[in-house]
């Protein structure tokens, strides 16, 4: 009983083997400290973003769509940083007024508030894109990639296609069409970035079909569901998961864009890229230059954060050397 306790007790090849990639892909993304810096920054934010926001609104009082008719002087400059609402005659600030610690815009809002209020707005729709994406091109590449012949023709021309024309540009036309919101910003970003993993996913599963691996599924009866779901998706979960860090940066950039433009989250939700057009707005930059420095800031922080953790994670998972 107590060798039998023993057998089961012992740790299967699998678990050993998949704990020491696991092992050994921490051990080197931890040596990466610009990688493991920027994973840190990433967390911060997100914490900040959805558990930070509303903490914030009810610290302050201020919530993230509250006018304050005192958070702008006679002539309609809002409020720096660190600085109390102006008295009612607006000839001074008001010490026992409310309080900004970033300063309001130019409708009198918290910029604080709705900094981390768009930061949740910025990472929902990116990572909401890019799984859209991942949904629609990651098949379509396994099935070009493994099936070849006309169907792969088939896709190939569309992911050809895709790519020869400006994605931007008929990412603002099709916003334009669709009108500002939520679900309408997920939808042209995630139909202007499909074809991206699914060139990659279809360049790799053209070298990974002649594998011996794939031969020996077949010798043993493998359908062909087994084999793409099986053994070819679990061995493309590395340039996936680079692959969709990577893009993450590019679909906040691509949201800030059509929010800068008036067509990405309708206003009064806070969004990075409404608050730097807010801040442009009239050439209020020149009088308060914060106004479009602090989210431009912070979009460019998270952005670089995002790049920076795909190329630490890629360099982990498929190390250039022998460390």
């Amino acid at each position: 009983m107590q060798a039998v306790s023993q057998e089961f007790q012992k740790p299967t090849t699998e678990t050993v083997a998949a704990r020491g990639v696991w092992e050994e892909f921490w051990r080197r993304f931890r040596r990466d400290r610009v990688a493991l810096t920027s994973a840190i920054f990433l967390i911060v934010l997100t914490l900040l973003a959805f558990i930070g926001a509303p903490l914030a609104a009810q610290l302050t009082g201020h919530a993230f769509d509250q006018q304050f008719n005192n958070a702008l002087d006679l002539n309609g400059i809002p409020l720096g940083p660190l600085e109390y609402e102006f008295a009612a005659a607006g000839s001074g600030t008001n010490p026992a007024g409310e309080f900004f610690l970033l300063g309001s815009d130019r409708l009198g809002r918290d910029i604080l508030v709705r900094l981390l209020y768009g930061a949740r707005i910025s990472l929902f729709v990116a990572f909401a894109a890019t799984g859209a994406a991942l949904l629609i091109g990651v098949p379509l590449g396994l099935v070009a990639g493994y099936y070849r012949g006309p169907l792969d023709a088939v896709i190939s021309r569309a992911i050809d296609t895709a790519l020869a024309f400006p994605s931007l540009l008929l990412g603002v036309g099709l916003a334009a069409v669709l009108g500002p919101g939520l679900l309408n910003v997920i939808l042209v970003i995630a139909v202007f970035s499909w074809y991206y993993p699914a060139r990659i996913v279809r360049a790799a599963v053209l070298s990974l079909r002649s594998e011996q691996f794939i031969e020996a599924a077949l010798s043993v009866g493998a359908n062909d569901g087994q084999i793409i779901f099986w053994h070819l998706l679990p061995q493309l979960a590395a340039p996936i998961i680079v692959y969709a860090t990577g893009i993450v940066a590019n679909n906040i950039i691509f949201e800030a864009g059509l929010s800068y433009l008036g067509l990405g989250v309708p206003p009064p939700t806070a969004s990075w890229g409404q608050m730097l057009a807010d801040g442009v707005a009239n050439g209020l930059y020149r009088v308060q230059p914060w106004l479009a420095v602090t989210p431009g800031v912070i979009l460019a922080l998270t952005t670089l954060a995002f790049n920076q953790l795909g190329d630490g994670v890629r360099d982990a998972l498929a190390p250039k050397g022998g460390g």
